[in-house]
């Protein structure tokens, strides 16, 4: 029986979520623990670097710091949204972001090879939604199953108690979704694609 071949991931961010609750929680650097690149449309990128969402510059500081690991994937909604506020710098854009991740999903689903598997990390349900969260051979894993997992896996010792930290700012807790990319001729596992502790 022929073995499967390992998937080619990228990390998906799909909206603004995961990345803010990152920054809440004081642990941004986490997301330099995955190991593959990490896709975020532009709008979205406009969205966590606004001032009212980066006061300090953080944020854009992290993404700035994982360099050439961070791809900025352009769109047609972001460039329309980028004309309209040099027109009007008070144009909102608001919703854009969701417009942009499905922009983002249909070309996912013309081009993408067979190798690649995208790894959508999200936070709100909503996100299921999408149309992103509908590609074919698509990953799905939200902000509290990755904590947990990498709890499991001896990476985040202090995890559970991340994951409490997040929920305090919820209404009610976020049920972990870990739910694989289901390919019959890839084996994909995000916990293949972040870095372990040098046991040295």
């Amino acid at each position: 029986m022929a073995k499967k071949k390992l998937a080619d991931v990228a990390v998906i961010i799909p909206d603004a979520s995961p990345i803010l609750t990152l920054a809440r929680i004081g642990r941004l650097d986490l997301l330099e623990l995955f190991d593959v690149p990490i896709h975020i449309v532009d709008q979205v990128l406009f969205e966590v670097t606004k001032p009212v969402h980066d006061p300090d510059g953080s944020i854009g500081s992290t993404l700035k710091r994982l360099g050439n690991r961070i791809s900025i994937i352009e769109t047609v909604v972001g460039s329309g949204f980028k004309a309209k506020r040099a027109k009007d710098p008070d144009f909102s854009g608001i919703d854009l972001g969701e417009a942009a991740i499905n922009e983002y999903a249909l070309t996912l689903r013309k081009t993408r090879s067979a190798t690649f598997v995208p790894l959508v990390l999200f936070e709100d349900p909503d996100v299921l939604e999408l149309r992103i969260a509908n590609v074919a051979g698509i990953y799905l894993l939200n902000t509290s199953a990755w904590l947990f997992g990498m709890y499991q896996e001896g990476i985040l010792p202090d995890g559970l108690e991340l994951i409490d930290k997040l929920n305090a700012y919820r209404k009610t807790p976020m049920e972990r979704i870990d739910r694989d990319a289901r390919t019959k001729k890839l084996r994909a596992t995000w916990r293949r694609k972040v870095r372990h502790a040098d046991p040295s």
